[in-house]
């Protein structure tokens, strides 16, 4: 990204808080069975994990027809991968059992509030790619949770992380609310540069916002494991 970091996390207290500090679970208790970006947002988040998991398999496996082992976080009833991918292992981890079991291309589902506990259940270099689709901004441990993201990766693995301008405003941290498109990604990108703890390459960002005009802004900050 050509970003000069500060030596340490320039974030606050407040900058984690959030209009609303009930318990995410009751939040999150009625399923919510519904896209969080518009249609052509959608399907340029397919088309690029269907990218990235081609990428990542050829780099990994030298085929790019081999299949990835992925993990889903702040996972719902859908992914957004295509369904010509090739999928291995599919780890989708959530905030609702009944979401979770409405998607289709997760092998394993597992409900766990990370802003309570920002640790995954699952072992050391288990997964090929790391996804966060449409949710980073309502993390409030996320250094924490992409510490651990790095963990799971194998060597040559990618963490993932989508996001656009929409969100549920009450939930949604104050760092992020009322910032611009940059300020997002700059967000983002220092997540996993403080987070690497010197497992991940710098973070690169790339714009995927639809052509067509109106559609949703759209962007993916992305670091591999080294």
């Amino acid at each position: 990204m050509g970003v000069s970091w500060e030596d340490v996390p320039p974030y606050t207290r407040e900058d984690f808080r959030r209009l609303d500090e009930s318990d995410d679970a009751r939040f999150y208790d009625q399923p919510k069975l519904v896209y969080h970006i518009d249609e052509p947002a959608v399907k340029a988040t397919t088309a690029y994990y269907e990218r990235l998991f081609r990428e990542v398999a050829l780099r990994r496996y030298g085929s790019e027809v081999h299949a990835v082992d992925v993990l889903d976080l702040c996972s719902s009833w859908v992914s957004h991968y295509s369904s010509s991918s090739e999928l291995g292992r599919v780890a989708g981890l959530g905030m609702n059992l009944v979401e979770l079991e409405n998607n289709p291309v997760l092998t394993e589902r597992v409900v766990k509030d990370l802003n309570k506990s920002p640790t995954l259940p699952f072992e050391d270099g288990g997964f090929d790619l790391v996804t966060c689709t449409v949710s980073i901004d309502y993390l409030i441990s996320p250094i924490d949770v992409m510490s651990e993201a790095a963990r799971v990766l194998r060597p040559g693995g990618v963490v993932a992380l989508v996001f656009s301008d929409r969100l549920f405003f009450s939930k949604a941290i104050a760092l992020w609310t009322g910032k611009d498109d940059l300020e997002h990604i700059y967000t983002v990108g220092g997540y996993l540069h403080y987070g690497s703890r010197g497992r991940l390459a710098e973070p690169a960002a790339v714009e995927l916002r639809p052509k067509r005009k109106g559609s949703d802004p759209l962007y993916a900050v992305t670091a591999t494991r080294v």
